[in-house]
C-alpha cells in the first residue's frame, strides 16, 4: 500500500493559531465550525448551497475532495492542495457562503468562528482512518445511519460519485470491499480534531427539535436577531423545554452570559 507521503509516521495536530502546520502530503483534515457553535445550514437548501459552492472553489484552486460531511454546525472536510491554496479557497469559501446565509437567513454577524482548524494526513493508515472518522460524525451525533445520511461523501463511495474525488481514496483502502469493512468498525479513540469533541452529541439533532417546538413558528437562528423582549422570552421557553445553557447558546449565536440570566418561564431580564 503506498503511502500518501515519503513520511509515513503518525501526524500531529495542527491547534495552534500561527503558523499552520505543513502537511507534506498536502492532504489536511479540515475542520470549520459556527461561531458559538451555532447552526450554520438551517435546511437542504443551504447545504446545497455550500456544496455547489464547495466544489466550484476546489476545482478553481486546484484542490481534490477526498471526504466531505456537512453537520448541523460544524463542517469536515478531507482535500489534497498545497497550504496556501487550502487557505485561499477555504476563506473565499467562508466568505461567500456566509453572506448568503446572512441574507437568506436574516441573521447578522461572523458565521463562522475564527479560521478554519486543520490537521496534516501523512500516512495511508491515519488516511483511512480520518475518511471512516468523517463518514462516521452523523452516526456518532444520533442522526442514523452513516449509509442513510446524505450529506457526506459516504454515498459517493458507494454510487456514483459528484464532488468526491473517490478514486484515489479507494485505492489506498485496496477496494470498495474493505472501504466497507473498515467502516464497519467503531473507533471511538481515533485522533482526529473534532470541534465538538468531549461534548454530548448525541442530544444535537433532538435539541434543535426541542427548540423549534418550543418557538414555533420562529426558529432557532431568528432568537438572536428578535427585540429584546420577545428574545427573552425564547429563551425562557427553550429552557423550559430542558435546552442547556450550552444548547440554547450553540442554536441561537446569543452568549451564554445573557442566556443565564434568563429562568425558564420568564420574559424579563437583560
Amino acid at each position: 500500500m503506498a503511502c500518501v507521503s515519503s513520511k509515513c509516521g503518525k501526524p500531529g495536530v495542527a491547534m495552534t493559531r500561527s503558523p499552520r502546520k505543513r502537511s507534506e502530503s498536502n492532504v489536511h483534515h479540515v475542520v470549520a465550525r459556527g461561531t458559538g457553535r451555532q447552526i450554520i445550514f438551517e435546511n437542504d437548501r443551504d447545504r446545497q448551497t455550500y456544496l455547489g459552492m464547495l466544489s466550484k472553489l476546489a476545482e478553481e484552486h486546484d484542490c481534490s475532495l477526498f471526504a466531505w460531511c456537512l453537520m448541523d454546525n460544524h463542517v469536515h472536510l478531507l482535500v489534497k492542495a498545497e497550504t496556501e491554496q487550502l487557505s485561499t479557497m477555504m476563506k473565499r469559501l467562508d466568505s461567500a457562503y456566509a453572506i448568503v446565509f446572512n441574507m437568506r437567513n436574516e441573521h447578522v454577524g461572523h458565521l463562522f468562528q475564527g479560521r478554519f482548524k486543520s490537521e496534516p494526513v501523512e500516512s495511508d493508515a491515519y488516511l483511512m482512518t480520518v475518511v471512516r472518522y468523517i463518514h462516521q460524525n452523523p452516526e456518532v451525533a444520533g442522526l442514523g445511519a452513516m449509509r442513510a445520511y446524505p450529506w457526506s461523501s459516504f454515498p459517493e463511495y458507494i454510487g456514483p460519485a459528484s464532488i468526491t474525488d473517490t478514486a484515489f481514496v479507494l485505492s489506498v483502502f485496496g477496494g470498495i470491499e474493505a472501504f466497507l469493512d473498515f467502516h464497519g468498525e467503531k473507533d471511538p479513540s481515533a485522533p482526529c480534531i473534532d470541534e465538538n469533541r468531549g461534548r454530548n452529541l448525541l442530544d444535537a439533532s433532538a435539541a434543535y427539535a426541542a427548540a423549534s417546538k418550543a418557538i414555533a413558528p420562529a426558529k432557532p437562528g431568528d432568537v438572536k436577531g428578535m427585540p429584546r423582549r420577545e428574545r427573552n422570552a425564547a429563551i425562557a421557553r427553550m429552557r423550559e423545554a430542558s435546552l442547556s445553557v450550552r444548547q440554547i447558546e450553540r442554536l441561537t449565536g446569543v452568549s451564554r452570559g445573557i442566556i443565564a440570566r434568563i429562568p425558564s418561564g420568564k420574559a424579563g431580564g437583560p
